[in-house]
């Protein structure tokens, strides 16, 4: 949507709104703020408000679909594992390493609470391994980091309750105490 001077707009992370006052480029734009300042802020910072502060917005959806890429389709469950390294610093081949920390899995993760934290993160293990069994990837190392241990702990949980995976800590030269490795078969 193209952004004119006079549309009203909120901010996403803060709790103002305001006027677009300058557009600067086409990522950037002057907002006049409810604070009594004028703020130089991206695009991507505010939503376009109407007169009843309901978020007016359309999609073209030709424009979308020309910038999507081949290898930004949405793929299946067996897509899922690419972008995750699938050899180690070591060499070791046919293994896929996921980052289990919640600053790779959402993008504001300070605005989850404990216990949706710990389902966000089960919830891509999950996925983890449903993916590593369509492609018959035989390792997976979740790397959970050392924290408090209830990710680790709900991890074990879970995967003990499967006669096909194993569980086996991964290699300390490599993860340090952080990191579990998941045997597939």
């Amino acid at each position: 949507m193209k952004v004119e001077v006079g549309y009203k707009v909120k901010f996403i992370n803060e709790n103002l709104d305001g006027e677009v006052k300058t557009v600067l480029s086409q990522d950037r734009l002057v907002v006049s703020c409810s604070d009594g300042f004028d703020h130089e802020v991206s695009f991507s910072e505010v939503l376009v408000v109407g007169e009843n502060n309901e978020i007016n917005y359309s999609i073209d959806q030709v424009e979308i679909s020309e910038k999507i890429t081949e290898d930004q389709k949405p793929k299946g469950k067996s897509g899922f594992l690419n972008q995750y390294n699938t050899k180690s610093r070591y060499g070791n081949q046919n293994i896929v390493e996921v980052d289990l920390h919640l600053e790779q899995l959402v993008e504001f993760p300070s605005r989850l609470d404990d216990w949706q934290k710990l389902h966000t993160q089960m919830q891509h293990v999950k996925n983890c391994i449903s993916a590593a069994r369509e492609k018959r990837v035989s390792r997976v190392v979740f790397i959970h980091g050392v924290g408090t241990g209830v990710l680790k702990t709900e991890l074990h949980n879970y995967i003990s309750k499967f006669d096909y995976l194993e569980l086996k800590e991964a290699d300390f030269r490599e993860y340090g105490s952080g990191a579990t490795e998941v045997l597939i078969s």
